[in-house]
């Protein structure tokens, strides 16, 4: 099932994204101005970034991660456990996947399947994490559903609640790497513990397997008081492996960050509000603000 990362940048292009190949490496736009790159288990040399040429006409912010000695001290959640099982869950956590296994039926589906049964459930989880539900949800989602459904390395997995779908996740595989980029479940099935059931069968299939080295479940948000997904994740059996995370700011935005203005600017954000992008927006100011500064002669064509 291993696919390259040519079919995940595919997959990127179709649902609108911009994508571009600089040095081997893929980056592209995960919101407006902003940029990151995969494969998502590779460091990237901060040293040798060339800035310019990945942050284009467009881009103002590039995030990625580093060595640790690089960057931010951060963290990759993985899970590398070739006998992953019951031994590998918090004991709490244990209780919650066997009743969940108790009361789901969880197996691999199709993504013509998510198409008719899973878009409620993105409305639901962004209700319950006190997000804004998109005017273009349906439309969105059933776009992604497709196109993922046409990506070599791209699968799906559900949980099943007396016949409803109780919660879905969508992984990709980027070379012997399965990326878990989607978890969504329902409000009213949540008592019967759904995720934890999903992701335990999937994790245990996938590490199973002999074409998968680790399962990656992103990097430590950039927004402030998600601890509790971090802690549902490592209850699962993840770990956070070690690693450095940066940002880069083009040359029209550098130039006015300095110790004055950032603190000055994340005022105005706070009193803006908490809302979701306001929240990375001060991320990104607080992770510049802390990182270690590189010459600007090692920031390789630097913009």
């Amino acid at each position: 099932m291993s696919s390259s990362p040519e079919c995940y940048a595919d997959f990127l292009e179709r649902m609108g994204h911009s994508v571009r190949v600089i040095d081997g490496r893929y980056w592209f736009n995960t919101a407006r101005g902003v940029y990151t790159c995969f494969p998502f288990h590779q460091d990237v040399d901060a040293h040798t970034l060339p800035l310019k040429e990945i942050l284009g006409r467009d881009g103002l912010v590039a995030r990625y991660g580093c060595p640790i000695d690089q960057g931010v001290d951060s963290f990759r959640i993985l899970c590398d456990e070739s006998d992953y099982g019951f031994s590998s869950l918090r004991s709490r956590t244990r209780t919650q996947v066997r009743r969940g296994l108790e009361a789901c039926q969880v197996e691999q589906v199709d993504f013509a399947d998510l198409g008719r049964q899973a878009i409620p459930l993105n409305a639901d989880t962004l209700v319950r994490q006190g997000r804004k539900v998109p005017d273009n949800l349906e439309s969105y989602w059933t776009q992604y559903f497709r196109e993922a459904g046409r990506t070599p390395g791209a699968e799906s997995w559900a949980a099943f609640v007396d016949g409803d779908m109780a919660a879905y996740l969508i992984s990709f595989m980027i070379e012997d790497v399965s990326n878990l980029l989607i978890l969504r479940s329902s409000l009213s099935h949540l008592k019967s513990y759904p995720n934890n059931a999903l992701v335990f069968e999937f994790l245990s299939r996938r590490m199973q397997s002999d074409d998968c080295s680790q399962v990656v479940y992103g990097y430590e948000s950039i927004q402030e008081g998600l601890g509790s997904l971090d802690q549902f994740k490592t209850g699962m059996g993840f770990r956070r492996a070690p690693t450095g995370q940066r940002v880069e700011l083009s040359r029209w935005v550098a130039p006015f960050m300095n110790r004055i203005t950032i603190p000055a600017a994340s005022r105005v954000l706070n009193r803006l509000g908490s809302g979701e992008n306001n929240a990375k927006l001060r991320g990104i100011l607080s992770w510049y603000q802390q990182q270690p500064r590189l010459a600007d002669t090692e920031l390789c064509r630097a913009a």
